[in-house]
């Protein structure tokens, strides 16, 4: 799914579905649209089919700049997807403590909703959670994060 465009002065967005979609946009659990790598939940409020296409009102998008902002980004019905490996692969890890890069992530494993990434560090490879009250910030091709003590 995609938002392909505001729609009115009040928030609605229209999206491009697949055949089945609407089935999940109408049921009481989010969607998730990513900002900076990060999936981002949202509620949708109404949805009403318009020539193959859709026009959802999200909660909480109210204007029609609020909804512009949602234009072109990817919508998801589960917060991970399969491209989120492609994502974070390869990238480098910073600690948010130390500000000192610790190795690359190599690989990401998705154990029912528990992200884990590998990381390749001078000492070895290293099991890190990846959750999002850890993620500092995502710049580039630089994940920083706050490491618990105790995994490095």
């Amino acid at each position: 799914m995609k938002v392909l465009k505001s729609w009115g002065a009040a928030g609605e967005v229209i999206l491009s579905l697949e055949a089945g979609d609407s089935r999940d946009l109408k049921s009481q659990e989010p969607v998730f649209i990513t900002f900076d790598g990060l999936p981002v939940p949202f509620f949708i409020e109404t949805v009403q089919a318009r020539g193959g296409r859709f026009v959802v009102k999200f909660q909480d998008v109210d204007t029609l700049e609020e909804a512009e902002e949602l234009v072109g980004r990817e919508v998801a019905c589960s917060e991970t997807d399969e491209d989120d490996e492609d994502t974070v692969v390869g990238m480098r890890v910073r600690d948010a403590r130390t500000r000192k890069i610790i190795g690359e992530v190599v690989d990401f494993n998705d154990y029912g909703g528990n992200m884990l990434i590998t990381v390749e560090t001078e000492q070895g490879e290293v099991l890190l959670p990846l959750h999002e009250d850890l993620i500092v910030s995502i710049h580039g091709e630089v994940l920083t994060l706050d490491i618990p003590d105790g995994l490095l």
